[in-house]
């Protein structure tokens, strides 16, 4: 997929199964849907909001678990895993 691009309904179903975090783990996603362009659902920093930063103060993001947002057609921010993997303790 290339850098930039929304993944399509198919792609994110991947990137969420490949998700190795329990199912009930908390994560932000925007209030709206994937058609509406918020497509990830993002881990959550030590600050309460997106570890990649995604949002600025005025985005509504709701904490949900990761299967909530699974259903919602949600995959996992590619951002904030990266993040993840270079600082084990923001997992």
């Amino acid at each position: 997929m290339p850098t930039g691009d929304k993944p399509t309904a198919t792609e994110r179903a991947v990137l969420a199964a490949d998700d190795g975090r329990d199912d009930s783990t908390a994560v932000l996603t925007t209030v709206t849907g994937a058609a509406n362009g918020g497509y990830a659902y993002h881990r959550i920093g030590a600050d309460g909001r997106p570890l990649c930063g995604a949002g600025g103060p005025e985005t509504d993001l709701v904490r949900v678990t990761i299967a909530a947002a699974r259903r919602r057609n949600k995959a996992p921010c590619q951002r904030c895993r990266q993040l993840a993997e270079t600082a084990p303790d923001e997992r």
